[in-house]
């Protein structure tokens, strides 16, 4: 059994940025093994056929989310053990299968269109967050709609919405008022808020929050528990607005 070690210098010309996922590192590993076993393979076949089998790669990955570019990376040691009978391959063609799935996430046609009609740039549009619908957030007793923030797939406040959003009057967060295309099309208007909540451990999570009128979203859509949801933000001039689209009943 043959194994190619990789070391930090064969990462050397690769250009890595801070919206590379966990995945993106993955492929670039994969890549990089692979063409280190087809032109050192022959060569170093027999220096190393007699050694132990070693992990090909073992060194530390930053893990980092595209919304969260301001959050500390935390750090993990992955290791990948292949050999050259096919699995890198195999690792290869699940994790493009993978990006592949996660690019394809896109917004529905008539949606787009939707925002086309009412003046909104499609260029703009994005991600915020695909989530399952938990009793909170259908509760009319609760009345809000969250989206946690380390739950985020892209960020879409400018800093000056979120500094708004996080200042007070009298004693309350600030709110914004922003358009919302609901998952049965209609226009309407709900309030954004930021949402603070205090954990056991003495750490407090942060979330946004859709309020004011969501019971009225949850009521009109027959929006339910266990309900997936993608929740996409779009720019109407500089005027931040969302659409809610209902993935499964």
């Amino acid at each position: 059994m043959v194994y190619t070690m990789l070391s930090v210098d064969d990462f050397s010309s690769m250009e890595c940025t801070s919206s590379m996922t966990r995945m993106d590192y993955l492929l670039a590993v994969c890549e990089v093994f692979m063409l280190k076993s087809m032109y050192g393979g022959l060569m170093n076949q027999q220096h190393h056929h007699h050694q132990e089998e070693k992990p090909i790669l073992d060194f530390v990955v930053s893990r980092r989310k595209r919304s969260m570019s301001k959050t500390r990376p935390r750090k993990v040691t992955e290791k990948f053990i292949c050999n050259n009978n096919g699995c890198e391959k195999s690792i290869i063609k699940k994790a493009v299968e993978n990006r592949v799935i996660l690019e394809n996430r896109e917004l529905d046609i008539e949606f787009k269109n939707l925002i086309k009609c009412n003046g909104g740039s499609l260029e703009s549009v994005k991600l915020v967050i695909e989530k399952t619908l938990f009793k909170t957030d259908v509760k009319p007793e609760e009345g809000r709609f969250s989206i946690p923030q380390k739950q985020m797939s892209n960020s879409f406040l400018e800093p000056e919405e979120d500094a708004h959003l996080s200042t007070r009057n009298e004693g309350k967060m600030c709110e914004m008022k922003v358009m919302l295309i609901e998952p049965s099309r209609r226009i309407s208007e709900i309030n954004l808020r930021k949402w603070f909540m205090n954990k056991d451990n003495g750490k407090v999570s942060l979330s946004y929050v859709l309020v004011t009128y969501w019971n009225e979203v949850v009521r009109r859509n027959n929006l339910e528990c266990d309900t997936k949801v993608q929740l996409w933000a779009f720019r109407k001039g500089v005027d931040l607005c969302f659409a809610l689209v209902k993935l499964q009943h």
